[in-house]
């Protein structure tokens, strides 16, 4: 018999997981019915299978709960680079506009004299006290557009200080949005001026325009 209560007790493990033969089964159920020993054993080994069968579900849970919650951190990481990023790109919007609407050039004909040059630089400053006015030369000009377009030197091949297509101009910044405008305004038909144009404006465009309004005087 008590060999029997030592099989029966290897075999309870086995039983509780359900992974008994039917054979071994019923040996243990017959057993269990008519040995008390054996089924305290039995009820001590469910109780502590259960206990156990509970942590493995708390563990689980907190694992699910765990992963959530990095999931929710990365989330929020991630909307918090989003709104930042939007927020830069807010400002730099804003900046380029604001640079857009008070930076201008003002592109002159070939043929423009010393004279109609030193008078659109007095008007612009009659104009508007605080403002930066730069010279830049058809040889400038030149120079800068070759340096934009390296990589494509076919646009511009051929072209040197003899053959310059590019006419002088005068580069304007303002303190404000409203003094561009006002001196945009006060230069719509004065004498010598081929193109005003925003300094951000596309490159291509730019040179485009350029070659087009200038070539022919």
């Amino acid at each position: 018999m008590k060999k029997e209560c030592e099989i029966v007790q290897d075999l309870t493990f086995g039983y509780c997981d359900g992974t008994l033969n039917p054979a071994s089964k019923e040996l243990v159920e017959k057993h269990l019915v008519k040995c008390e020993e054996c089924k305290k054993v039995y009820e001590e080994i469910k109780k502590d299978k259960k206990m156990d069968d509970d942590d493995k579900i708390e563990i689980d849970y907190l694992k699910r709960i765990n992963k959530k919650l990095k999931r929710k951190k990365i989330m929020i990481v991630i909307s918090s680079i989003c709104i930042v990023l939007l927020v830069v790109l807010h400002i730099v919007a804003f900046i380029c506009y604001y640079h857009d609407h008070t930076t201008i050039e003002i592109f002159m004909n070939k043929k423009i004299s010393e004279e109609q040059m030193t008078n659109i630089q007095n008007q612009i400053k009659n104009q508007i006290e605080n403002v930066e006015i730069t010279y830049v030369s058809p040889e400038e000009q030149l120079e800068k557009m070759k340096e934009r377009f390296k990589e494509n030197q076919d646009l511009l091949a051929g072209y040197n200080a003899e053959n310059n297509i590019f006419t002088p101009s005068f580069i304007i910044k303002t303190k404000t949005i409203q003094d561009m405008e006002k001196i945009e305004k006060s230069l719509e038909d004065v004498e010598g001026i081929k193109l005003i144009s925003s300094t951000s404006s596309n490159l291509y465009e730019s040179l485009i325009m350029n070659i087009f309004t200038v070539l022919y005087n």
